[in-house]
């Protein structure tokens, strides 16, 4: 999951705060936070919701072409501009198509991968 401000960032310092009260961990244990998610046998919540975007990302893609969720990843608006002085909007698919670009991944191949359900 591409790193979209300080949300990815925030959400780990939670997770970490919450794993360390599971576990009883103290700052006093100087303990990093690769050895909490070790002793706590999860991985890091920023992986996780990445992993989950990719699987959701997949099923779309693999749905039907009349499908709501699939006009969607591919629709573009008419007449795509914006207002002077406000900050374009970014459409899922856009996002989406910017964290594959993070694993070298482009839309097209993701769209076959999805199809071909031997991977």
């Amino acid at each position: 999951m591409k790193n979209h401000g300080k949300g990815p960032q925030k959400l780990n310092v939670f997770h970490q705060q919450c794993l360390c009260k599971l576990l009883h961990i103290t700052y006093l244990d100087h303990s990093t936070n690769e050895e909490v998610l070790k002793r706590a046998g999860c991985t890091r919540l920023q992986d996780i919701v990445a992993e989950r975007i990719f699987r959701l990302a997949g099923h779309i893609l693999h749905c039907p072409n009349h499908r709501h969720s699939k006009t969607a990843m591919r629709w573009t608006p008419a007449g795509a501009t914006r207002r002077r002085g406000r900050r374009p909007n970014k459409m899922c698919r856009r996002t989406f198509q910017d964290d594959l670009g993070l694993v070298h991944l482009m839309w097209n191949e993701e769209e076959d991968m999805a199809l071909d359900r031997s991977y």
